[in-house]
């Protein structure tokens, strides 16, 4: 059973993207009058989309937090990836402008450092989830950005001003 869960928020970014790309490509394509041109950007565009749609359909994922080990389960690809807490090197918690917040767990996968983002756990759990995990494997180093963000000022109550070593 998971503790706590999340997700990508690639299907709703891919679905702009592809309209985007759409709309400029039609743009371009009206504005041109030679047929070789106009066949040139409608290909372009056509490669553009399905472009997004493969990348949005190879890494849209669901995360679960379970107590043994960490589930990524690949929305639209029968794909299942286990990490184990032990692996986990760094949580950070990033909260840009004009975005939604999101976290990226960096972890070792055999002798890679690798990393994944998704949609942050809720703001009123997150400190819970930031006990719970440490719980999990002590040396997770926890990161903030930026740097002054209320999230860091929280986790210093908690840690004190080293909780990122």
């Amino acid at each position: 059973m998971s503790k706590y869960n999340s997700k990508t928020n690639l299907v709703w970014e891919s679905s702009a993207a592809g309209i985007i790309i759409a709309v400029i490509g039609y743009g371009i394509f009206s504005a041109l009058e030679n047929t070789t041109y106009q066949i040139l950007v409608i290909s372009i565009t056509l490669f553009l989309i399905g472009f997004v749609i493969y990348y949005a359909r190879t890494n849209t994922f669901s995360i679960l937090f379970e107590e043994k080990h960490v589930v990524v389960k690949y929305r639209f690809i029968n794909k299942t990836n286990y990490i184990d807490y032990s692996d986990i090197t760094e949580l950070k918690y990033i909260n840009a402008s004009k975005s939604p917040t999101t976290n990226e767990i960096k972890f070792k996968h055999e002798k890679q450092n690798m990393s994944i983002k998704f949609l942050t756990i809720d703001n009123i759990d997150y400190i819970e989830f930031v006990k719970w995990i440490k719980s999990k494997n002590e040396k997770i180093e926890l990161t903030v950005f930026p740097s002054d963000n209320y999230m860091n000022h929280r986790l210093q109550e908690i840690y004190g001003f080293k909780y990122r070593k």
